[in-house]
This record gives C-alpha cells, sequence and structure tokens, in this order.
C-alpha cells in the first residue's frame, strides 16, 4: 500500500498528464479540476489512467463529480480503494 503523499504525487502526474494545459503550479490539492479544464471526455481518460497506475478498478458508483473535484478527493478515493 502506497503512502498518502505518494498517492498525491502521483496522482497529480497523471492529472498533468490529462490536463495538459495545466501547469504543476496551478493545480493545488484543493483546485477543482472541472473548473481548470476537466470535462466528460478526459474525465473518462483520467478514470483509466489512475486505474492503471494504481492497480485499482473503480466501480460505476465511485466515478462521479464529487470524487474526481480535485486531488484531495481522488487521493481520499484511491485510499479507499487500496484499503
Amino acid at each position: 500500500m502506497k503512502s498518502i503523499d505518494l498517492i498525491k504525487q502521483e496522482t497529480k502526474n497523471v492529472v498533468l498528464n490529462v490536463l495538459q494545459n495545466v501547469n504543476i503550479e496551478d493545480l493545488s490539492d484543493s483546485s477543482n479540476l472541472f473548473s481548470i479544464g476537466l470535462d466528460s471526455v478526459n474525465a473518462m481518460t483520467l478514470v483509466l489512467k489512475l486505474q492503471n497506475t494504481f492497480n485499482i478498478k473503480f466501480e460505476i458508483n465511485d466515478i462521479n463529480s464529487e470524487n474526481f473535484q480535485s486531488i484531495v478527493t481522488i487521493v481520499k478515493l484511491i485510499d479507499k480503494k487500496q484499503g
């Protein structure tokens, strides 16, 4: 199981890979990802990349705007999935 800090760093890397117009300086842990460019199409890309990166599977009811709103909410979800 990975530490929260490692999950957070890897999550940021995946988000920056998906949202290529966003700089690391513009991405805080609580930034609303939907307000900085995440839409339904790249959200699915994000879901797939996170599943591959962390070797987890999100259930249908995990995939919602609340869980993918920010780095904080994604890390919380990933931590729960790994636990």
